[in-house]
């Protein structure tokens, strides 16, 4: 799945400090075969990517649209749709689906958003994942070969 994280108050507080977890949510979605983009309304912020050593985890950073959500996406050239978004605010995942995280306005040792995250992707993906047609689960994040 095409996983859309927004940046500020999601990801990073106020001081662009990571939260707690980050790092090994996005470990863990890549290892499960998704594709992590970050988008802002600040516009890419490779620079948090950079800073936090995220290059080899996001596979790219965009606009995020602030109005008229899926007919921007092509105009602030985001090659994908979301299949998932993970905000702070209620608008985007409303329109795309996803979860809601609380807002990350300062840093918190205890906060463990992104574990209710990983576990809300688990649970998208295995409803999403088509069965084949003997019944057998298959993965779209793993070849098969039968």
């Amino acid at each position: 799945m095409n996983l859309f994280f927004d940046v500020d108050h999601t990801i990073v507080d106020g001081d662009d400090a990571l939260r707690p977890g980050v790092r090994e949510a996005f470990t863990s979605l890549r290892a499960a075969g998704h594709t992590i983009y970050l988008w802002s309304g600040l516009g890419p912020r490779w620079e948090i990517v950079r800073r936090h050593a995220l290059e080899d985890l996001v596979q790219g950073c965009f606009d995020k649209p602030l109005y008229r959500h899926r007919e921007m996406l092509t105009p602030l050239g985001i090659p994908v749709r979301p299949d998932f978004v993970v905000d702070d605010h209620r608008d985007p995942v409303d329109l795309f689906g996803g979860i809601v995280v609380s807002a990350y306005r300062q840093p918190s040792a205890t906060d463990r958003e992104m574990h209710r995250v990983v576990e809300a992707v688990r649970r998208h993906a295995d409803v999403t994942e088509p069965p084949l047609p003997d019944g057998d689960a298959v993965s779209s994040r793993s070849p098969t070969t039968r």
